[in-house]
């Protein structure tokens, strides 16, 4: 009944919102455009011992990290089988692969900090495809209501400091399938949500739905669905919805951004309780290939071809947009594509110039010296330059053949690439370089002798 009061205020709300009316008051920022919290998936911290923890504790504390997300404590991959990243008894994770105890671990190493953790849940592949339509939705959902309840009995006492939150896992999005399966959805929620009460009223709980581009049956059809969603959940106060952008991951064009934060800032006011709009920035950029559908049925192909972080001007362009609308900003991720521990320092470093400026991006150039050679070889032409100067770093190469991407060269601290090899290429093909900053900022293109 409350969906159906809201649906026709609140959806013209909406249109009143994106129309592109003249001398329209831009909102007052919601926050400051800068992040405090990330997510940590269970694949990459299962393998860290006592001191990688305590290293990338201290990397978040002094890059002003307070919130610290594990996104997933149990997986189910298409075939059915679990791998799981807690000690549990659960009868559904009977033949699960036992990947670790990273709750226990990440518990540990928080512990006597200020950083707060919110408790990953259960996922699984088919989500993606026509999971929410079947019963192995409602089936993960029950399974996740389980795992809050061993979990809440288990490791509640010994990290009740630092256990601030729970995580659903599960990542909604407006995808054709996803929005005709809404009442599913919900209800599966629901029974998560109402566990969450049951337990313990006063640990709120998050998720990070997404809107895309592609696959969708468009803007207006997205805003009711995450409208049913604020309206039809049994949120509780204090509860947090914090979406992904989507930028990094490709499914959102950067020129759609401020409609999508629009949408879910009216979307949320109309929720069923006081929940909480914080975003989830994306710090990354991935690869993506070409297919059938490029450009309308998924995302277009990128240049790069594995995933990288992301240059600090798009980076904080984002931010700055959903510090218009956020409570708080949070992002995927600092330890996978910003912790010094993990790659080049010089993307935090220029984040950390960046607040010092005052939310200011250093324009400095990089400057490439030397020269730029190309000689041919047994394996094809062998590209070599020198390493560039810039005022903070360097971040990467990006390398032309007669006029046309060729590769991306990273940098990593005390590894700073200056040489690939061109295994298709011919002595008389034109060879270009470029250097980019932590900012994003390109050096003058130097051409191969």
């Amino acid at each position: 009944m409350l969906f159906l009061k809201s649906l026709i205020p609140a959806f013209l709300a909406f249109i009143m919102a994106v129309l592109p009316l003249g001398g329209a008051v831009a909102p007052e920022d919601k926050t400051e455009p800068r992040f405090n919290g990330t997510f940590l998936q269970s694949w990459l911290s299962s393998s860290w011992d006592e001191d990688r923890w305590a290293e990338e504790v201290a990397a978040m504390e002094e890059d002003g990290v307070k919130y610290l997300v594990l996104q997933d404590l149990a997986s189910k991959d298409a075939e059915g089988n679990w791998d799981v990243y807690y000690e549990s008894k659960l009868e559904a994770f009977s033949g699960a692969d036992f990947g670790g105890d990273v709750l226990s671990a990440a518990l540990a190493a928080v512990k006597g900090t200020d950083i707060q953790l919110f408790v990953g849940l259960a996922a699984f592949d088919n989500l993606w495809s026509t999971g929410t339509l079947t019963k192995e939705y409602s089936e993960v959902c029950d399974v996740t209501a389980d795992m809050m309840e061993e979990i809440y009995n288990k490791y509640f006492a010994e990290g009740s400091n630092n256990f601030y939150a729970w995580y659903f896992t599960m990542e909604y999005s407006n995808n054709v399938i996803m929005n005709l399966a809404m009442p599913n959805i919900i209800k599966g929620l629901n029974v998560v949500l109402d566990k969450a009460t049951e337990i313990d009223s006063d640990i709120p709980l998050m998720m990070s739905p997404f809107t895309s581009n592609y696959l969708t049956l468009g803007k207006g059809a997205a805003f009711v669905q995450w409208l049913q969603l604020f309206t039809q959940a049994h949120w509780r106060d204090g509860d947090i919805v914090a979406p992904q952008d989507a930028v990094g991951a490709g499914w959102m064009k950067m020129e759609d951004l401020e409609t999508v934060w629009k949408m879910y800032s009216i979307a949320a006011k109309y929720a069923s309780a006081n929940v909480k709009l914080w975003a989830n920035c994306e710090n990354f950029t991935s690869a993506i290939a070409p297919s059938f559908g490029e450009g309308i049925l998924n995302p277009p192909a990128t240049e790069n071809t594995v995933y990288v972080p992301v240059t600090l001007d798009r980076f904080t362009k984002q931010m700055n947009i959903a510090a218009k609308y956020c409570e708080n900003i949070i992002t995927f991720s600092y330890n996978h594509y910003y912790c010094p521990e993990q790659v080049s320092s010089v993307y935090i470093d220029t984040y950390k110039d960046y607040l010092d400026n005052g939310y200011g991006l250093e324009t400095e150039a990089p400057l490439m010296k030397g020269d730029f050679t190309k000689t041919e070889t047994s394996e094809g032409i062998a590209l070599a330059w020198e390493e560039a100067e810039d005022n903070i770093g360097i971040s990467h190469y990006r390398i032309l053949r007669n006029g046309e991407f060729l590769c991306r060269a990273e940098t990593f601290d005390g590894y700073h690439r200056t040489s690939a090899v061109d295994a298709e290429g011919k002595i008389g093909d034109t060879y270009t370089i470029i250097a980019y900053d932590g900012a994003g900022n390109a050096s003058a293109a130097l051409e191969a002798r």
